[in-house]
């Protein structure tokens, strides 16, 4: 038989099942032994090897990066048994690590490799085990093998797609648009960080809690560069954004004008912010707990030391003997490129891209370790709320009654302007007066109205005297305490349960029970709707095919009874969400209530939509009954929906509500028809 036909035949492997491949392979070894050293002979470790690496002729960017991180958790695993032969725990890969899931076991090819190299897995296990039976130098083959593919792709020495840059994509539609324009590799600014924060310093007080607070004005004035300012317009989806705000401009205009809804006409600016925080929580930025340890994908490495790298706090993590760091940005050209962070960077890249849009907007800084925006609305004629990390607006006092967080200071940072706020955050100011100790309250005015100096001193008198009103009503509005509204009892959402635990803001009541209420009354029906991709409930009532929203509640708690054990997961590298239960816990349950008995209307009939998803062994377990456990609720005027999650080797083997993060469908709506 003649090579060129064993390349003619070879091509076929794809259709062969791998008996039929290694069968291949030892007649193309007993052929090709007496080949010249010169020549490379084909080894079973390079036959696997090369199964999961991207066809270099037609490969993108993207399936060579997804490559290169699989190779090198392979390689990591490899080398850890390879130093470590006689540790279990490096013999075995657990399917439910996320990194080895989505990264790994994702490529095509990947579990055949793995069973070449001596892994294995029984039909019941969750895991890839190698035996001790498989000999190092096996092992090692593999190993070198695979360093040496990946060294290569890295060299350039197998061929690669170019990296354009500057080439721009023929995208088809709007959403495509922005995630072509939504991933830039660099972004410069006009002039260096340093430059855009640094300033003639005003103050001249020792105390170094005022000296901070002339730091951070200084801070936020890097928002006004105009090359970042116009990369920053050119990543948001305007034409998207602009269509939702107007389409529910509209809905509400009609229901004003119906008369179903008593509220005011709101402006399309104010729309296009909630619409605006809503696609950068969703879609734009990641919230990071702490980065993935590199060998086994967790989050949960220990702190070592927190260092400072040029002008970049960094926080260095350890686990599995590694270090990992995770970068703090400030610079928004950094934050830009990169979209992971807490709070902190959070508050600081939206409030950005608000100033992008034109919006008057300022960065806001508590005394407690958060971090948000505040934005002001010209029809309203005040500063707007917006928690970016918790896409939350328009709730101030949230803090102090949902996350039990202790206020003191408050400020609020813009271009030309800075002012102490924490009185909009609070509902008791006599107490928080007694509590703030940093300064007296006369120096405290005094260096923010020197401050307030420094940022105005190049603004026209126009600008100046509008300026001085508006502080002065602010001034005026704050000095009101009110009562928290529902939304502002709700706890935190933002980060993961231990982050929360650690920080005390892990703590959550909310007893909600649907009622009816006029309009639903007049029209005899109720109906409610929940998306996990915006987290936002929708309580509507039907006219043939036109709905009106009536009201509307933010994040899955804000409308539950009760729950245990839950949590709502974003998976941002699959752009996906849903409601699962806790990690290391065996059960979650939800509990929706709905009470009509103060009116004389009983359910006629209902149509439910409850979407559900389970893997393995999960199960999940839907019931809707009356408050006496009958599972007929036709004629009842109280009843409720239970959901419960259970069993399966993972917490994520059982799902509520999975769909995609730009979804715009319900996987969770309730219809009833009231008599």
């Amino acid at each position: 038989m003649e090579i060129p036909l064993l390349r003619r035949r070879r091509n076929r492997y794809l259709k062969w099942t791998e008996s039929q491949v290694l069968e291949f392979l030892e007649l193309v070894l007993d052929l090709v032994k007496d080949v010249p050293e010169s020549l490379e002979k084909p080894t079973a470790q390079k036959f696997y090897a090369n199964l999961i690496e991207p066809r270099s002729s037609a490969s993108t960017e993207q399936q060579q990066q997804r490559y290169l991180e699989a190779a090198r958790i392979l390689l990591v695993l490899l080398d850890n048994v390879l130093s470590q032969p006689n540790n279990l725990k490096f013999r075995t890969i657990r399917l439910e690590n996320k990194a080895i899931k989505e990264k790994l076991l994702s490529l095509p090819g990947s579990e055949p490799l793995l069973t070449a190299i001596g892994f294995k897995r029984t039909p019941s296990s969750n895991a890839f085990t190698l035996s001790t039976e498989v000999p190092l130098q096996h092992i090692q083959k593999y190993r070198d093998e695979l360093r040496k593919r990946r060294e290569a792709w890295l060299s350039g020495s197998v061929p690669k797609m170019p990296i354009n840059t500057h080439a721009k994509a023929t995208p088809t539609s709007q959403q495509e648009m922005a995630a072509t324009c939504a991933t830039p590799l660099f972004i410069k600014p006009s002039v260096p960080y340093r430059q855009r924060i640094s300033f003639p310093r005003v103050l001249r007080t020792p105390n170094r809690f005022l000296q901070s607070l002339e730091l951070y004005s200084d801070a936020v004035m890097q928002y006004e560069d105009k090359a970042l300012l116009a990369s920053g317009l050119s990543l948001i989806p305007v034409d998207t954004l602009t269509t939702n705000a107007t389409e529910k401009l509209v809905a509400m205009q009609e229901a004003i004008a119906s008369g179903e809804s008593q509220e005011k006409e709101p402006c399309i600016r104010d729309l296009l912010l909630v619409e605006l925080v809503n696609w950068f929580k969703a879609e734009f930025f990641e919230w990071v707990n702490k980065i993935p340890c590199k060998v086994c994908g967790s989050e949960d490495g220990k702190l070592r030391r927190t260092q400072t790298e040029g002008d970049v706090r960094v926080e260095v993590t350890v686990c599995c003997g590694q270090e990992t760091k995770f970068y703090r940005y400030n610079d928004i050209s950094q934050l830009l490129v990169t979209r992971k962070g807490r709070c902190g960077e959070f508050a600081n890249c939206f409030t950005f891209l608000c100033r992008c849009l034109d919006y008057d907007a300022r960065l806001m800084h508590s005394h407690f370790d958060h971090v948000w925006t505040e934005v002001f609305s010209e029809t309203q004629m005040r500063w707007l709320h917006v928690d970016p990390s918790d896409n939350v607006v328009d709730s101030p006092l949230m803090y102090q009654h949902g996350w039990k967080r202790n206020i003191d200071y408050i400020f609020a940072y813009s271009r030309d302007d800075a002012q102490d706020v924490t009185w909009r955050y609070t509902n008791n100011h006599r107490q928080i007066l007694q509590i703030r100790k940093l300064c007296s309250e006369k120096e405290l005015i005094e260096t923010l109205n020197a401050i307030r100096t420094k940022r105005q001193q190049f603004a026209s008198a126009e600008r100046k005297k509008f300026l001085s009103q508006r502080n002065m009503f602010e001034v005026i509005a704050m000095t009101l305490e009110r009562t928290p509204t529902e939304n502002e009892l709700k706890g935190r959402s933002s980060g993961s349960l231990s982050w929360r635990q650690s920080r005390g803001e892990h703590t959550f009541t909310n007893i909600f029970v649907f009622t009816l209420n006029d309009s639903e009354l007049e029209r005899r029906q109720f109906n409610l709707r929940y998306s996990c991709a915006s987290d936002t409930y929708e309580r509507y009532t039907k006219d043939g095919e036109r709905l009106n929203i009536l009201e509307t509640y933010k994040t899955w708690q804000s409308a539950q009874f009760a729950s245990k054990n839950i949590f709502r997961k974003v998976e941002p590298d699959w752009k996906v969400t849903y409601l699962a239960r806790l990690e290391d816990t065996d059960s979650a349950e939800i509990v929706w209530k709905f009470d009509f008995s103060k009116s004389n209307l009983k359910v006629k009939s209902y149509n439910l939509i409850f979407d559900t998803r389970t893997f393995g062994e999960g199960k999940t377990d839907v019931k809707v009954e009356t408050i006496s456990g009958s599972n007929c609720i036709e004629n009842a005027n109280e009843f409720q929906i239970v959901a419960k999650l259970s069993e399966g080797v993972s917490w994520q083997h059982a799902q509520l509500f999975r769909q995609a993060l730009n979804s715009r469908e319900y996987p969770f709506e309730l219809q009833i028809v009231l008599h």
